[in-house]
């Protein structure tokens, strides 16, 4: 697999972002034919951009931070609910089941719009 650099980023995109380059996509997809290429740095990018992206031949799309930030947001609210001075709820397993389930529903929202589901 080939990783393509077509204005894509690592980590949350700035609000001034100017998107993909499908340009560019697809000129590096003319130079390698059938290879699958990744697109790295996906979290945040428009469903309508990703499956752009898809179509024109990226295979493999990284969303790691969007799961890093799902995990995040819902282990704060666990905290600020102060779920983890009740009972046993510091207990690490108690503590960190919200963000564990808010990993797993983006996982299956991201399969869902990238059309993976059933294709392994």
């Amino acid at each position: 697999m080939l990783a393509a650099g077509i204005g894509n980023i690592h980590g949350k995109y700035p609000e001034n972002w100017a998107g993909l380059s499908f340009e560019t996509l697809a000129a590096v997809k003319d130079k390698v034919g059938d290879m699958p290429l990744v697109l790295h740095g996906g979290t945040g990018i428009p469903a309508d951009m990703i499956k752009k992206a898809i179509s024109l031949g990226v295979a493999k799309i990284n969303v790691n931070t969007e799961c890093q930030l799902s995990f995040a947001e819902a282990t704060r609210k666990y905290i600020e609910e102060g779920k983890d001075l009740q009972g046993k709820g510091f207990d690490p397993r108690k503590l960190l089941a919200p963000g564990f389930e808010a990993i797993k529903a983006t996982v299956k929202e991201k399969m869902e719009l990238f059309g993976s589901i059933g294709k392994a």
